[in-house]
């Protein structure tokens, strides 16, 4: 019933699946134990979880080979406007102005992941344990090496009675993850008092793959460009703003929904069904300890204002998995904290600016201050016709001036 794996991934979410991915072709035995397949919430037909995936993950899925199987399912999101509540004007991103086709893609969360499983398909490498339960973890102490697995001290528990020995556990089991809690990793938190209305919408006019937010006093209204002319609604509201929002009837919450976006799209004309999920802000105290690295929302959860929380999670997967095969060539313990302290180390500064630059924005457009107002539009108006500023701003937040990994060196 003793099983072994190089690397045990916990969780078969996007992130655990791109870190396989990315594993998948360097000689490792990679084992990924998946409680089950989560239900799938359909708003006109589908998935109304979805991700704005930035042009430099969009890059990463390419070199792992999980674009092509996903590409006629993405829609292209073109360009953004953002503006402040009632105000006119705003500003404007566009990928042609850092000579792209686009700023990245609108992708339901359920087609990511099928496309992904279909990449594992070539690989022997990779064994899915699902469904499974894991119970328990031991951590023993003492040297792991390659030839020796019975000094290995890390041991996953399944509720069948199999074990696996592992060098390393990577926790990929979201916000509320099991592993991080077994390891003793406590995080910092902060409650934003929100939730995020989800739902799929039809409107009069094409959106021609541009992307809409603007700013109320409470949180964010995105809409965002799916394929077919489908549009993701996240609408983000207080608590009880929310709670009435999703118990309003489709006739009630269109209109609500039309008098709060405007008639840019012309009249939206049809709403699928309606979902919610709390908004917290989260941060792991340690990404790593011996044995164990968090990744995802695991290791960070942060406002979806600007749709980037899964974009820090594939570029944590793709730097997680080079340090791995690097310490494979180098016939080093990728399991020791000296080695994954070198993915800390490397994922830290963008993790913290993304998480600081949302706190930020959240901060500015939320909070009534005398005179604030004025600023922040004198402040888009600056940002929007400083061509220098403006389009380092953009390189930044699609991740293509980011040394993040295409492909694994092995």
């Amino acid at each position: 019933m003793r099983d072994h794996a190089d690397v045990v991934i916990v969780g078969g979410g996007m992130v655990g699946l791109a870190l396989a991915c990315a594993l998948r072709h360097t000689g490792l035995r990679i084992v990924i134990v998946e409680r089950g397949e989560p239900p799938v919430r359909l708003s006109l037909g589908r998935d109304c979880r979805v991700s704005a995936i930035v042009m430099g993950n969009v890059r990463i899925l390419e070199g792992l080979g999980v674009w092509k199987h996903l590409k006629d399912d993405a829609g292209p999101m073109r360009s953004m406007k953002i503006w402040d509540n009632q105000e006119q004007g705003g500003i404007r991103f566009d990928a042609s102005e850092i000579e792209e086709d686009a700023l990245g893609y609108l992708i339901e969360n359920s087609c990511t992941q099928r496309a992904m499983h279909k990449t594992l398909l070539d690989s022997d490498d990779v064994e899915f344990y699902s469904p499974a339960e894991i119970t328990a973890i031991d951590w023993q102490p003492g040297d792991w090496s390659q030839e020796d697995c019975s000094k290995n001290p890390a041991r996953v528990r399944l509720a069948d009675g199999r074990v696996i020995t592992t060098p390393l556990i990577v926790g990929a089991d979201g916000g509320r993850s099991w592993v991080r809690e077994q390891a003793n990793i406590g995080v910092w938190q902060r409650d934003y008092a929100q939730k995020g209305v989800v739902v799929n919408v039809r409107a009069e006019h094409p959106h021609r793959g541009i992307a809409f937010q603007r700013f109320l006093p409470t949180g964010p209204l995105a809409v965002l460009p799916l394929s077919d002319n489908v549009c993701s609604i996240v609408w983000s509201a207080e608590n009880a703003e929310a709670d009435r929002l999703l118990a309003m009837s489709d006739e009630e919450f269109l209109d609500a929904l039309n008098l709060t976006f405007g008639p840019v799209l012309g009249r939206i004309t049809e709403a699928g069904d309606r979902a919610a999920f709390p908004l917290k802000g989260q941060l792991a105290k340690h990404m790593v300890r011996e044995r164990v690295a968090l990744v995802g929302d695991a290791a960070h959860c942060i406002h979806p204002l600007a749709g980037l929380g899964v974009n820090l999670g594939l570029r944590d997967a793709m730097v997680l998995a080079q340090e791995i095969a690097d310490a494979k060539r180098f016939e080093e313990d990728w399991g020791e904290l000296a080695v994954l302290d070198r993915y800390m180390k490397q994922r830290m500064p963008d993790v913290l600016s993304v998480m600081g630059s949302m706190e930020g924005l959240h901060r500015v457009f939320t909070t009534n201050i005398p005179g604030l107002k004025e600023a922040r539009g004198l402040g888009m108006r600056m940002v929007g016709n400083a061509g220098a500023i403006k389009h380092l701003l953009m390189r930044n937040s699609t991740g293509l001036s980011l040394p993040v990994p295409k492909q694994i060196r092995t």
